[in-house]
């Protein structure tokens, strides 16, 4: 079942912001003794703060988020050049970032996923199982390549890097087979294999 969605955005943007949030507290915490000692009052504080998750709700969150990218590159460009699927993977984490998607992995990679021809990316609405069965076959090399393609780039997304073949500013992109008439609202910045990023 697909992930992300208005239903549990909530409780998604929570979970990025203590992701996220998190190698900040675990510095805090580690900080010298001079600056703040870790008393069972700081302890409780940040237990009480809204951004705390478990360690396993934090787990469970980023390792949707990988799955979520990871399917997206296997639809989106497994016969790709290896550019071109750090490409994709980097246009899905810039879209994140901005405020015109929605601010999770899954909820960008599945959004208007529940209406026919209104996805952002036509894997998620076609009808056919992501992750295979179903008549829909899945190349079990190019699945496991894009899954770790994906957790390299969202753990780099996570500490603020980005994959160096990856495009920084591209929120779009199609196949050059196509000439779909928003294409011509953008600036091109590359074409990668059989892919035109914007």
């Amino acid at each position: 079942m697909a992930l992300g969605g208005n239903a549990i955005g909530g409780i998604l943007r929570g979970a990025k912001a203590a992701a996220l949030a998190l190698p900040l507290a675990l510095a805090a915490l580690s900080a010298p003794l001079a600056q703040e000692a870790l008393t069972p009052d700081l302890v409780a504080s940040y237990v009480a703060s809204p951004d705390f998750r478990l360690t396993e709700e934090r787990k469970a969150f980023a390792a949707s988020e990988v799955h979520c990218l990871g399917q997206a590159v296997y639809h989106e460009s497994r016969g790709e050049p290896d550019q071109g699927q750090w490409a994709v993977a980097s246009v899905i984490l810039n879209r994140v970032e901005s405020r015109q998607y929605p601010d999770t992995v899954c909820g960008v990679v599945f959004q208007n996923a529940h209406m026919p021809n209104r996805c952002q990316f036509s894997f998620a609405c076609d009808g056919r199982p992501d992750d295979g069965g179903h008549g829909n076959r899945i190349d079990r090399q190019s699945w496991v390549k894009s899954h770790l393609l994906a957790s390299i780039a969202y753990d780099k997304y996570l500490r603020g890097k980005r994959h160096e073949d990856g495009l920084t500013t591209a929120l779009h992109f199609h196949t050059t087979s196509v000439e779909p008439q928003w294409a011509s609202a953008y600036v091109a910045v590359a074409t990668i294999g059989a892919h035109i990023f914007y």
